[in-house]
């Protein structure tokens, strides 16, 4: 299944509003239940301000995911970016996720000079952690109680991608 990735727009705020408001999303993201329209109107005007990338997944013109790639403004962090992502639970497992990340993933690399990619998720999130390590991702380590969820401090696993892994022997 082929998606077209393009720009978020202030326009996918109600659509975006929805894909976190899912119970499958909130459980695997750091998103609060219940955003409003209005609150990611917000986050996607002051994307440029706090140094976020965003873009959407559509599917027959239905928004159906999203990956927000997140720069870094401290100088010496600047080769570092990281993203957030969800999808539909509708659409899940279904390879949007996969797209989604590759095009980060290139975009990070080929376009913002990232020297590395880094991820956090939450150690008992399996299918993304097999997707990610799919997709060369290698998992650093655990970061015990990093996170609260369901009530309760969780551990997460941090992973990354260098760009040398991205391009193949050659660049460091």
């Amino acid at each position: 299944m082929s998606v077209k990735i393009r720009a978020v727009t202030r326009e996918d705020a109600a659509r975006l509003a929805e894909i976190y408001g899912q119970p499958a999303t909130q459980q695997n993201t750091l998103q609060l239940p219940c955003p409003s329209i209005e609150l990611w109107e917000q986050k996607i005007i002051n994307y440029p301000n706090v140094g976020h990338i965003g873009f959407v997944a559509e599917l027959n013109g239905v928004v159906v995911g999203n990956i927000t790639l997140f720069t870094e403004k401290i100088v010496r962090l600047k080769h570092v970016v990281s993203f957030g992502i969800a999808v539909d639970s509708e659409f899940a497992r279904r390879g949007i996720a996969r797209q989604l990340i590759s095009f980060g993933l290139d975009y990070a690399f080929n376009w913002l000079a990232a020297q590395r990619v880094e991820l956090s998720v939450f150690a008992d999130n399996q299918p993304a952690i097999a997707l990610y390590q799919h997709l060369g991702f290698v998992v650093e380590g655990t970061q015990r109680q990093a996170a609260f969820k369901n009530g309760c401090y969780q551990d997460t696993i941090m992973m990354s991608k260098l760009a040398s892994e991205y391009f193949g022997e050659g660049l460091s």
